[in-house]
């Protein structure tokens, strides 16, 4: 039998601590859905072209085994469809339950412009409409983005709690429905983004407490952009596209020094 030199010795140790070394920078990953929207495909007759989509990112999803899932929204087409409530419950409650799930509501949730009334009704269907917290170095904080510019009271209680849950060192990432901008941080205000006085307001709180990834949907196309270092990205829907981006869905990998995420398309025959 023929044995190894030292050298070969020597180079398969120095591989090995290579690939422990790329492992160990491989921290953490997780998932952002995005509008679903059961029952846009076929303007509320059924949601048998969106049951197909979520299903195959659920699939993807149970794959992959990321360390958590957040849906950014727009979970139905209309919100009071018992039909497609129930159609997203049933998928959603697909995902691997070692996988915990977050939710945070689109604008055919609670509504183009959130009431007292939208958003008791919403409450009925899921338990919240925000969540924050920390994982391996990291805060997550997902916010109603309904809620701003409402003037409902829940603006304001929002608000307040975002700024509590801002404070502290560690690296945040937020979640929100609608992208703060699409481009560019003085675009005009539109239907896909948040008007520019509370834009402004909201990014600049970001700026000071270390925020370094905004994630939302609500455009059903992919866009990047920055401001001051924090990078907005809008993801395309996991339902009916309208954009160049086929449906599909986000994956992000964290490390103690980066932030990588890439969209994923989905194939469903």
């Amino acid at each position: 039998m023929k044995m190894k030199s030292s050298h070969q010795f020597l180079t398969t140790a120095f591989m090995l601590l290579i690939a422990m070394q790329l492992n160990a920078q491989k921290y953490f990953q997780f998932v952002q859905l995005t509008d679903p929207q059961m029952g846009m495909i076929s303007k509320n007759q059924n949601c048998d072209a969106e049951n197909k989509l979520f299903q195959q990112a659920v699939n993807e999803v149970n794959k992959l085994k990321p360390d958590f899932v957040v849906i950014t929204g727009d979970f139905v087409n209309n919100r009071t469809d018992s039909n497609q409530i129930k159609s997203f419950q049933k998928i959603k409650a697909m995902i691997d339950k070692r996988i915990p799930v977050y939710l945070i509501p689109g604008n055919h949730d609670v509504g183009q412009k959130p009431t007292d009334e939208t958003m008791s009704f919403y409450f009925k269907n899921y338990e919240t409409d925000r969540f924050s917290l920390t994982h391996k170095g990291y805060k997550f904080i997902g916010i109603n983005s309904g809620l701003i510019n409402s003037g409902l009271e829940q603006e304001n209680a929002q608000l307040e709690w975002l700024k509590k849950e801002l404070k502290g060192k560690k690296p945040k990432i937020i979640f929100t429905h609608h992208p703060f901008f699409i481009a560019d941080i003085n675009e005009k205000d539109k239907y896909e983004n948040i008007p520019f006085a509370k834009r402004m307001e909201y990014m600049e709180l970001f700026k000071a407490h270390g925020v370094r990834k905004i994630f939302a949907g609500h455009y059903h196309n992919n866009a990047l952009a920055t401001y001051e270092n924090i990078e907005m990205i809008t993801t395309s829907a996991v339902g009916k596209p309208l954009g160049k981006a086929k449906s599909g869905f986000r994956i992000v990998s964290v490390s103690k020094n980066s932030i990588e995420h890439k969209y994923v398309e989905l194939e469903v025959k």
